[in-house]
């Protein structure tokens, strides 16, 4: 292919993305959609006035601004525009015959038109509205961890870098489950991720509306308490150990499934995320060698 060829081909591309850059921009902005609409209805309403040497039906031209707004908007919106479409259609193509207009006939003609122009609001925007129903389920499973449904690592990254340019006052805390491969060796994988599952459910279940929670990897979790110091992050992380110990879940005789646990608070500890996550992963890992050096102090009394 010659540099030409390659240059043309180049700004067809460009030209393609700046078009359906535009398509969405009117799509999906909805005062910039109504008004397009709006110039869509005018125009075919004028063109109903305008005389042409062969019998051209107007109508049909009233079909694209109900197309437009029932494939952006969906099928409640196609149907509003239906009606104006239809009223207006009905009035001109009644007003272009000889015929005294009477309610009777612009009745009839609106019925029709409504007819024509629901049917086209009702294919589009039902289609439309499973798309995106879709569109929005596979975004949603995007966002969250496939075995505990909490968000995964790339949504976490996103909301701790919305946090941080927000300057927002939040406390991270970094969770490891102590002793999971103790379980997997004993009982499988799958009782292991059954304990990861077990864990994500008690910690959405002992957190606020406003708190995050995501896998971090593995058998690590990380939650976001919003507007939380250091004494509330202990009573949260209590209560989840807590429920943990009394739930009965699954575990290692000897072994209870437990969280060690490292807390930063945004300010006082860093004011980068990374800085933060550096800080709550060294004191996660000092409490589990705290609780280790513990575990093992206590095995040697009772031996003694």
């Amino acid at each position: 292919m010659t540099q030409a060829a390659y240059g043309e081909l180049e700004i067809g591309s460009r030209s393609s993305r700046i078009l359906t850059q535009s398509l969405r921009f009117v799509l999906e902005e909805r005062a910039v959609r109504f008004f397009v609409v709006g110039i869509l209805i005018a125009l075919a309403s004028l063109f109903s006035l305008v005389e042409t040497p062969i019998e051209v039906d107007s109508g049909w031209l009233f079909v694209i601004p109900v197309a437009i707004s029932s494939i952006a908007a969906g099928l409640k919106e196609g149907l509003v525009v239906s009606l104006g479409a239809a009223a207006m259609a009905a009035l001109f193509d009644v007003s272009r015959t000889d015929t005294a207009a009477n309610s009777a006939l612009i009745t009839t003609v609106f019925a029709a038109r409504f007819a024509l122009y629901g049917i086209t609001a009702g294919v589009l925007g039902a289609f439309a509205e499973a798309h995106y129903a879709v569109q929005t389920s596979f975004k949603r499973l995007a966002r969250l961890d496939p075995l505990t449904k909490v968000a995964n690592i790339t949504t976490f990254y996103e909301e701790l870098e919305t946090l941080e340019k927000a300057g927002a006052s939040y406390a991270l805390v970094m969770m490891d489950v102590d002793d999971l491969k103790l379980l997997n060796d004993r009982y499988g994988h799958q009782a292991g991720s059954a304990a990861i599952q077990a864990v994500a459910d008690v910690l959405r279940r002992s957190t606020r509306g406003t708190d995050s929670i995501a896998r971090y990897g593995g058998d690590e979790f990380v939650m976001i308490l919003r507007g939380t110091d250091r004494t509330g992050c202990q009573i949260v992380l209590n209560r989840v150990r807590n429920t943990l110990l009394n739930e009965g879940i699954p575990s290692v005789p000897g072994a209870p499934l437990f969280l060690s646990a490292g807390v930063a608070l945004a300010g006082e500890d860093g004011t980068t995320s990374e800085d933060l996550l550096a800080t709550a992963d060294a004191a996660m890992y000092v409490d589990k060698a705290l609780r280790k050096t513990g575990r093992a102090k206590l095995a040697e009394r009772v031996a003694l």
